[in-house]
């Protein structure tokens, strides 16, 4: 069945009540709102918006950049909303131009009256992130404070006794996102943190209604069936009953173009299916499709970790089928001696492989994906 069909009417999410809080400012010649309501966005265009998460010290602004392509006047209750967001960890960047190509390649479709439906993008989530060059939220309490973003949501205001980060995230999910209102069907767009290499896979909850579907539509190499993170965005909108995965986009800080244009060719079979298109429209050109044949799905992880510090050599790659005992890689010390022979723990399937042949006591340098049972 059809996402479109399934769970349009079983996700009972409420319309926003708020209107939208023009604050007055003007940047880069786009307006800063506070709060976004759908219903204030015009139709048939797709909008552009800052949106305030935090103050840094000093009370210098983290502002978001927030796309908004609304279809015809009638599509908030006749079709669909989308939220594509990208790079909640700074370091994990090929998630950007999926959503900004997406967008870009909407406009004629958009602006003809003919999409059915409502996509809010947000390609950089956490600009601080970006502007540190890795994974975390930088707070400067306490000469320095490091957070997961992805693993605090949906927040909590500073009212209500959170953090600058835990702010940070209770924005984006009320005032974006309007609390689940403003989209019944979400992707967050990852890539594997640095150091490491991957393909493109998923995690996705099954217990949920039209996640599986979600999951195979992006045809990913790998699909992790898994309960999820608490605090992530895939998981908390999961636990609001909107239907999301999580989608890693191969290796962080690195624009793998292959891996990129599959997660777009997602994106057109996911508006197909959820019936946003136009009939006779056609996606763009260049994509990259494989089948979801080509799809190996596992519900475990398996790792691999060094036992002492030193220079790792890796002997397999990522989508390599490995037997239970087999080697996979050496650790040398610092005079070129042997120090450890790395095996894999299971039988299954290389899923990341460390490129970083730096490695301290303890890192992981292998994961393996594999099933804990026979179905």
């Amino acid at each position: 069945m059809k996402l479109s069909a399934a769970l349009l009417l079983a996700t009972g999410v409420a319309f926003a009540s708020a209107q939208t809080n023009f604050t007055g400012d003007i940047l880069k010649g786009y307006p800063v709102i506070e709060y976004l309501d759908l219903n204030d966005v015009p139709a048939n265009t797709i909008s552009r918006y800052w949106i305030s998460a935090a103050e840094a010290q000093g009370g210098l602004p983290y502002f978001v950049p927030i796309l908004v392509a609304r279809g015809s006047e009638g599509s908030l209750e006749t079709g669909r909303r989308l939220s594509l967001s990208a790079s909640i960890h700074g370091d994990e960047l090929n998630g950007i131009p999926v959503v900004q190509r997406v967008f870009a390649a909407l406009g004629d479709v958009v602006s003809s009256g003919n999409f059915n439906g409502t996509i809010i993008g947000i390609p950089t989530t956490n600009p601080n992130g970006n502007i540190h060059n890795q994974r975390n939220f930088y707070s400067s309490s306490s000469n320095g404070f490091l957070t997961n973003l992805n693993r605090v949501f949906p927040g909590a205001s500073i009212a209500d006794g959170g953090s600058i980060a835990d702010s940070y995230a209770y924005t984006i999910w009320n005032s974006v996102w309007a609390n689940s209102s403003n989209a019944d069907i979400a992707v967050d767009f990852h890539t594997l943190s640095t150091g490491s290499i991957g393909p493109l896979w998923a995690y996705a909850d099954f217990r949920l209604d039209g996640v599986q579907r979600l999951a195979e539509l992006a045809q990913p190499d790998h699909i992790k069936i898994d309960p999820g993170e608490p605090g992530s965005i895939e998981t908390t909108w999961v636990d609001f009953g909107v239907p999301a995965i999580t989608l890693e986009i191969g290796p962080a800080k690195n624009w793998n173009q292959t891996l990129i244009k599959r997660s777009e060719e997602f994106i057109w079979r996911l508006l197909d299916d959820l019936a946003m298109l136009p009939g006779n429209y056609t996606a763009p050109p260049e994509t990259v499709s494989i089948g979801l044949e080509n799809t190996y799905k596992g519900t475990n992880f398996s790792y691999v970790s060094v036992s002492q510090s030193g220079w790792v050599q890796m002997d397999v790659v990522p989508l390599q089928d490995v037997e239970e005992g087999q080697s996979v890689g050496t650790l040398f010390n610092s005079w070129g001696d042997v120090i450890e022979n790395l095996t894999a723990p299971v039988a299954g399937r290389v899923h990341t492989v460390r490129v970083d042949a730096a490695a301290e006591q303890g890192a992981g340098v292998l994961d393996l994906l594999y099933n804990a049972t026979s179905t």
